[in-house]
């Protein structure tokens, strides 16, 4: 039998899948990206540059926006592989001006540039796009990958700041190495592709799953709240770092959940007096920096916190009966994504019952899709009561 959590298992995994960027919008940003990286490498015959996304969407965590007002959100790294020694001002501009002399690309720019990144507009997603060079003065995957980017602290004035996005995409495989293998076999052998060529953003796992819920569930809780306090709301990327720290390649998404929603926090350290989220691939870049100089924001991370493990791991398993699961799931995951979610799932056992796969428990009377002595098939539905 399939017991409540199992079957909890299953709607979480489902909303999951209903919140993934659609495989046509996929295909957009990628094939927008690509010409990007086109136009911006052509600027010199001599030049030396690699194009390549990072965060949510590198990591296959992206999610719908929460409402139409929002767009998907594409990070791109725009890396000057042969201009190590170049000024923060030249990195920063040489791909803003760059990005300037395309008759299309000009009119999508945002008209101020931001603190790291040139913001390209397309319909229903931003690009966000990162200069930068190699922090040594080499860029050599997999060994020598760490890069320098620029932070405007007022107009033409940069500091430098570092990260590693191609570490940390490492790094992240590594935390989910097990499901992710397991993950890659399946979509090789339903795709007929070498699993060398599978990218991450092509399969779920339970953590990647997970992420994607508690970005979701951090937007819902923030979507209606001053702009002070949707200033003051996690990050992604501290939600997907402690998350992975979490995780323990669960084998599915509830008890992934069960186990990142209860220990992340543990993974917050304190240095020298201070808030501390370590770049798992930088040990110097602190992500949770800010926190420090505006301690708001670590009492609002530790609120959403409590907020999910109550939404997520206790409401919904009080209820009884799908309806109330799906009631209970809106507040936290919207309306719209849980309906379509229900709906899909009781699609799928309105087939499963007419291709003869539903049975019952002779001990228990739950449904299943696996048969076991004792168990019986359900016929086909009559409408009518026999």
């Amino acid at each position: 039998m399939i017991n409540r959590e199992e079957e909890y298992n299953k709607c979480l995994r489902k909303i999951a899948d209903n919140l993934d960027i659609s495989d046509t919008m996929r295909d957009k940003a990628i094939d927008s990206y690509n010409a990007v990286g086109k136009w911006l490498g052509d600027c010199a015959e001599d030049s030396d540059l690699k194009i390549y996304p990072q965060g949510s969407f590198y990591l296959g965590t992206v999610i719908k926006p929460s409402t139409d007002k929002d767009e998907y959100d594409i990070d791109l790294v725009c890396l000057m592989k042969d201009k190590h020694s170049a000024s923060e001002d030249e990195i920063k501009n040489t791909v803003g001006d760059r990005l300037k002399e395309h008759g299309k690309y000009s009119v999508m720019m945002d008209k101020e540039e931001g603190v790291r990144c040139w913001t390209l507009h397309y319909d229903q997603f931003h690009m966000d796009i990162l200069p930068c060079v190699p922090k040594e003065t080499v860029y050599i995957e997999p060994y020598r990958t760490n890069i320098r980017l620029t932070h405007r602290v007022a107009p033409r004035i940069y500091i430098p700041k570092y990260s590693n996005p191609y570490k940390y995409h490492e790094w992240f495989e590594q935390r989910m190495q097990i499901m992710l293998l397991e993950a890659r076999k399946e979509f090789s052998a339903r795709k007929q592709v070498d699993i060398t060529k599978v990218p991450l953003y092509l399969v779920k796992t339970p953590l990647q799953r997970a992420i994607q819920l508690l970005k979701r569930h951090k937007d819902i809780m923030y979507q209606d709240v001053s702009k002070i306090q949707k200033g003051n709301a996690p990050i992604s990327i501290i939600i997907t770092t402690l998350a992975a720290h979490a995780y323990n390649n669960e084998n599915n998404v509830f008890e992934a959940l069960n186990n990142i929603l209860k220990n992340m926090q543990n993974y917050i350290k304190v240095k020298g007096g201070e808030f501390w989220i370590e770049n798992p691939a930088m040990p110097e870049e602190n992500f949770a920096e800010k926190w420090n100089a505006e301690p708001s924001k670590k009492t609002e991370f530790v609120r959403w916190l409590d907020q999910a493990r109550q939404d997520i791991l206790i409401e919904p398993l009080k209820v009884y009966g799908l309806h109330n699961i799906s009631e209970s799931l809106m507040h936290s995951f919207g309306s719209n994504i849980v309906q379509k979610s229900f709906s899909d799932l009781g699609h799928q056992t309105k087939v499963d019952r007419e291709k003869g796969k539903l049975f019952v428990s002779g001990l228990t009377g739950g449904l299943t899709t696996s048969v076991k002595d004792g168990d019986k098939k359900i016929g086909d539905h009559t409408y009518f009561g026999k």
